[in-house]
């Protein structure tokens, strides 16, 4: 047995710890690794007095990074039997601190170096959650983090965590706190994965129903090929700003961010975009048709189904048009099978 390593990055509140958590497959042996549970740990031992924890970020940086040091010197160590014993073994960890308005960076390159990952995730949330989780914690508290201060935090921290991916050549993903943390398994030896693309703003009730429907139809199309459920990025797992109180400058970096996280992040990862309006009523999204000319222009798989009798010439910008849901379904239950032998990694 050789156990993949995972590395899972998220700022304080996003989530992250929680993802490794939630992974629970009984066919796999799993660990996790905290390191800022780990460095935290390693403090008390540092003074005559306890070290509260909102205070830890207070120590000087040469003082901090002796603490991380040996937290991932330790871990380090630890992996090299670690890999014979368990199938994954997750490192929740941060990529960057916002401490007092000042990014700092919270890893060493020789110790990413050591550690020798086999992918890179970050977790991500909408501020206002990660707000909440945030003031929970008496080191949240302490800090008079915005909605903009988070979502910019947040960019970074992605930004951080896909350049140490770049370096190694190892697959990275960003993914929301309510993504089911059994998306690693196919994708570990496979690339293959589906932004599922929508109408949101205008879709009531019944449509989003619909919708829902589908994308459950479409997670369960590949367990009858190899046994695991349709990796999907679906973009309704993070939920839509609505909070009181939002200023102009945050409303503006919110909007911002939510495009940049879809057309960029998530299509970006993807290998096919499915877009789906559920039924003929439903005005056509901007969002959507973004989305899939993103897509298409970035050499990804694009199929729209829409049930409307009259047709923008413009939604032939798709490798696929299809009038109705069982049409789509027919065509894609064949084209799975071909798709996913072209997207497995190179061993």
């Amino acid at each position: 047995m050789t156990g993949k390593v995972i590395v899972v990055t998220g700022i304080s509140g996003s989530g992250s710890k929680a993802f490794c958590e939630r992974y629970n497959n009984p066919g796999k042996k799993t660990k996790i690794y905290s390191t800022g549970e780990m460095i935290y740990k390693l403090s008390q031992e540092f003074t005559q007095t306890p070290i509260p924890k909102e205070n830890l970020l207070y120590l000087q940086p040469d003082t901090l990074a002796h603490l991380r040091d040996k937290a991932f010197e330790y871990l380090i160590e630890k992996l090299k039997e670690d890999r014979e014993k368990y199938d994954l073994i997750f490192i929740d960890t941060h990529a960057q601190f916002f401490w007092n308005d000042v990014y700092q960076n919270a890893y060493d390159w020789s110790h990413l170096n050591e550690i020798n990952a086999d992918m890179f995730i970050t977790i991500i949330d909408k501020p206002s959650s990660i707000k909440e989780v945030q003031i929970k914690k008496p080191q949240g508290r302490s800090q008079t983090h915005d909605l903009r201060d988070l979502l910019l935090w947040q960019n970074v921290e992605v930004n951080v965590t896909r350049g140490w991916a770049n370096n190694f050549k190892k697959p990275m993903y960003v993914f929301s706190r309510r993504q089911n943390p059994h998306i690693i398994d196919p994708l570990i030896d496979n690339m293959f994965l589906i932004y599922s693309s929508f109408p949101m703003t205008d879709a009531g009730p019944e449509a989003t129903q619909k919708i829902v429907n589908f994308k459950k139809r479409l997670r369960a199309l590949r367990k009858e090929v190899d046994g695991y459920e349709t990796p999907i990025l679906d973009p309704a797992d993070i939920d839509i700003e609505l909070g009181e109180g939002v200023g102009p400058r945050e409303r503006s970096t919110i909007d911002e961010q939510t495009i940049h996280r879809d057309l960029n992040w998530d299509i970006g990862e993807a290998t096919h975009v499915v877009a789906f309006y559920p039924d003929d009523k439903i005005n056509l999204s901007k969002g959507v048709s973004d989305e899939c000319t993103r897509a298409l222009e970035t050499g990804k798989y694009v199929y729209v189904i829409c049930p409307r009798e009259r047709m923008s010439p413009f939604m032939d910008i798709a490798h696929k048009l299809f009038r109705s849901e069982e049409e789509f379904f027919k065509y894609f239950e064949k084209r799975i099978k071909q798709d996913l032998e072209y997207f497995k990694r190179e061993k």
